[in-house]
């Protein structure tokens, strides 16, 4: 019976950090991270057709990658409000540095 209550409690915790770190849905909204090269992307989809795909962090002037896959979930989060609530979907460097991303 101890054995069934880890089990079960491994693969609910497990289920969680999949759709908070992998993917997330969000009213038609998909946001998935993927490791590239040097760090992580994002890719948005809308109604299960890719919408988004971010590969390097937007609002700077390098074309790098985002250090983490949080960072990387910060900003794919931010990029779907704005999309729910009609607005373009840019970031602005300063939006970067108020939620902490890693530039």
């Amino acid at each position: 019976m101890k054995k069934w209550i880890i089990i079960i409690t491994v693969l609910i915790i497990t289920s969680i950090l999949i759709v908070k770190l992998g993917g997330s849905s969000t009213n038609g909204y998909n946001l998935e991270t993927y490791k590239v090269d040097n760090g992580w992307g994002y890719t948005i989809f809308v109604k299960n057709k890719v919408f988004i795909k971010q590969d390097i962090i937007p609002g700077i002037s390098d074309k790098k990658p985002f250090a983490t896959q949080k960072d990387a979930v910060i900003v794919g989060e931010l990029i779907i409000e704005k999309l729910k609530n009609k607005k373009i979907p840019s970031i602005s460097y300063k939006e970067l540095q108020i939620n902490g991303v890693i530039l």
